[in-house]
């Protein structure tokens, strides 16, 4: 594996992002709620 590539696998990236969506969508629903 060469050192200029990025470590974190798109897959993981991909999952990361998804998460903060999803993190997001919740705080929304949270505060649409009040």
């Amino acid at each position: 594996m060469p050192n200029s590539e990025p470590c974190v696998s798109p897959l993981e990236l991909f999952n990361s992002i998804a998460t903060q969506g999803e993190l997001v969508r919740s705080l929304k629903a949270g505060n649409a709620s009040k």
